[in-house]
């Protein structure tokens, strides 16, 4: 990771941290965050390929990264005012309130639905179902969307974190090992009518899950440096040890690793589901070849493996150029990058940042041609936003 960028990632971290409500003094916490933020993720990324950098923020615990003030003048914003009906209807935003019977998700359409007593750190909203993250409590739970059905998955480890499909149909918990060499992914569908026990398998740390279906496993790598773009057959999976074995005995037929700095760049492996690997070497290539899209179809019989890796590319091309510039915030700059509580949407329509009992937040609406800064007020209660991560349209 660029000495540059590491060397901001821990000076916010440390000037953060002393203001975070309920941050675990863990000497071993930067690492871990430093570890994670060259990872990528489904949440905020550190665009290096795209020559930005970010900061990473702990509120409660919570890592999100926030992009710097973009040194262009694009004029001083004036706070508006945000109502939660108005945030519900423009944005579809939903909350997670604290009553005196416990904790709820105020929907998009104003009802409240119960989601138990202990306050999550980050609640997550799929296509069918909620996921409550407590990294303190080493717990995951799952809730229906009218509350009515739930389940909890215990996580493997202190340092396990989750990830969610580009179709938001399911969620993994994903533990590193201590040494940082290596992941172990266990997928747990989350339509609660279905649950059963955990898909598993573990990969090299130098693969992140991006996405997956019944068929075809996505991750990202560095295959660029290597490859230099070039149309061949490559052996990652024996010169790397990546271990697409063990994705194979999970019951996948075939895996598509997308390069993490050119998503238009694909490598192709050939499983046995529930056997091991099928073919030895990988086939690399620019994605729009009818080379690699005939062998994704080939590798995992079906032509939804096309779908998945396009559904990847796109969602991984969106996040390493958010077009998420920092407007001039003015009388309210202070206040919003030094508050303790800072969230961003997965699809990059919002950024909120307050304080623990803050009356009003502060809210950053990118839908627009420019940004709009207002003071939102949430309702009563209100602990944080839901993180939407189900595709729009």
């Amino acid at each position: 990771m660029n000495g540059d960028i590491e060397a901001l990632l821990r000076s916010g971290l440390a000037e953060q941290a002393e203001r975070a409500p309920g941050s675990v003094e863990d000497p071993a916490l930067a690492d871990l965050a430093i570890a994670g933020a060259h990872r990528i993720r489904r949440r905020r990324r550190i665009g290096a390929a795209a020559g930005g950098a970010g900061l990473l923020v702990i509120g409660a615990g919570v890592f999100a990264f926030q992009p710097l003030m973009d040194l262009q003048d694009q004029g001083t914003i004036a706070a508006d005012t945000s109502s939660t009906a108005e945030v519900r209807n423009d944005l579809g935003m939903e909350f997670l309130v604290r009553s005196d019977d416990g904790y709820a998700i105020v929907n998009e359409d104003g009802e409240t639905i119960p989601v138990g007593q202990d306050e999550p750190q980050s609640v997550l909203r799929l296509d069918d179902a909620y996921v409550l993250e407590d990294p303190e409590r080493e717990v995951t739970d799952v809730y229906s969307l009218d509350g009515s059905m739930s389940a909890s998955y215990a996580s493997p480890g202190p340092n396990t974190y989750g990830t969610v499909n580009v179709a938001a149909t399911e969620y993994a918990l994903v533990t590193p090992n201590a040494e940082m060499t290596e992941e172990s992914y266990a997928l747990n569908d989350v339509t609660l009518a279905a649950v059963a026990d955990a898909t598993t398998f573990s990969v090299s740390y130098d693969l992140t899950l991006m996405n997956w279906d019944a068929r075809t496993a996505v991750f990202t790598a560095d295959i660029w440096s290597t490859t230099g773009g070039s149309e061949s057959t490559y052996y990652f999976n024996d010169q790397n040890d990546w271990n697409l074995a063990s994705v194979a005995a999970a019951g996948f037929e075939s895996v598509a690793v997308i390069d993490s700095t050119n998503p238009d760049y694909v490598c192709v492996a050939d499983l046995d589901a529930f056997g091991g690997v099928a073919r030895e070497g990988e086939e690399c290539g620019p994605f729009a070849t009818d080379r690699i899209k005939d062998d994704l179809t080939a590798t995992a019989g079906s032509d939804s493996a096309v779908a998945a890796v396009r559904a990847t590319t796109d969602s991984v091309s969106g996040d390493m150029y958010f077009p998420m510039d920092a407007a001039d915030l003015g009388e309210y700059e202070d206040r919003f990058y030094s508050s303790s509580m800072m969230f961003s949407d997965p699809y990059n329509r919002w950024e909120v940042s307050y304080n623990p009992d803050d009356a009003t937040w502060m809210m950053i609406d990118y839908t627009g041609e420019t940004p709009v800064m207002s003071l939102l007020t949430p309702p009563a209660g209100a602990v944080l936003p839901v993180a939407d991560y189900v595709p729009s349209g």
